[in-house]
């Protein structure tokens, strides 16, 4: 049988690749992005004996969002792969950042996400199988000065994924959360700021997009929870519940601080 994917922030990076490794696997696709043109031209690279499908909206408008979640159940449409991959990054110390990008980034990183996981969710249980995939961060276990209303939102994503895979399990559905150190995308389009800036950017590695997709995969075939991505991710998630909170500040100060709010 077929299987179908639906992949948020699927016109680049991490979205992309995913689309195209499970379209070479002979999925059925539906790719959904904000920007129509890059989102068509993604498309078009999948390789796969199934035309892909596109879907062009901005998920951080809850009204658009919500059009869109219509026309799906319309269709009794319920995938068996829901990949939240969809997000902004906001960098910066928070009281200097622009608060209208930070809305957005939460409203796009919780609020979309915490929505489309309920609806596919609901679809998987009365069907007794699926699997969501939750595209989290290395620092959601930790506060993270100069990326603090990041890091919060990917905690937020972090519990929920792991809350909703206990619930779910059960009744044949998989919640995962995927947790990689920086990777080399274009994350945050033109509001990304130089991540060079920093020391943990310049002593630490990043991934390659294509590494997160192939984790996404084997976290549906697995039925993971948790996918910690390279010893970087690991050492940052690791250390965490074993620092004191001051010391811990500390340190993730040090490696952050100097990271400017994108302009």
């Amino acid at each position: 049988m077929t299987k179908t994917y639906l992949i948020t922030g699927a016109s680049d990076g991490i979205g992309l690749e995913t689309a195209r490794l499970a379209a070479a696997e002979g999925a059925a696709v539906l790719l959904v992005a904000r920007d129509p043109r890059r989102l068509a031209a993604a498309a078009a690279t999948l390789k796969g004996p199934i035309t892909p499908e596109v879907a062009a909206l901005d998920l951080a408008d809850p009204d658009a969002l919500e059009a869109f979640i219509g026309q799906l159940d319309a269709r009794g449409y319920v995938p068996d792969v829901l990949v939240n991959n969809a997000g902004h990054g906001a960098s910066g110390a928070f009281v200097d950042s622009d608060w209208t990008k930070i809305d957005i980034m939460l409203r796009l990183n919780m609020n979309a996400l915490a929505r489309l996981s309920h609806w596919a969710a609901r679809g998987m249980k009365a069907r007794g199988s699926g699997a969501i995939v939750n595209l989290s961060a290395a620092v959601a276990t930790r506060p993270t000065p100069y990326f603090g209303a990041y890091a919060a939102s990917k905690a937020f994503v972090t519990n929920l994924s792991l809350a909703m895979h206990s619930e779910l399990k059960a009744h044949g559905v998989s919640v995962s959360a995927i947790h990689p150190p920086a990777v080399r995308t274009g994350f945050g389009g033109a509001d990304k700021a130089d991540l060079k800036t920093t020391l943990v950017h310049k002593l630490f590695p990043t991934v390659g997009p294509v590494t997160v997709a192939r984790a996404v995969l084997g976290a549906v075939a697995r039925q993971r929870r948790s996918v910690i991505i390279g010893p970087v991710a690991g050492i940052v998630m690791g250390t965490a519940p074993i620092l004191p909170r001051a010391l811990d500040l500390a340190f993730m100060t040090l490696l952050f601080k100097g990271q400017r709010a994108a302009a």
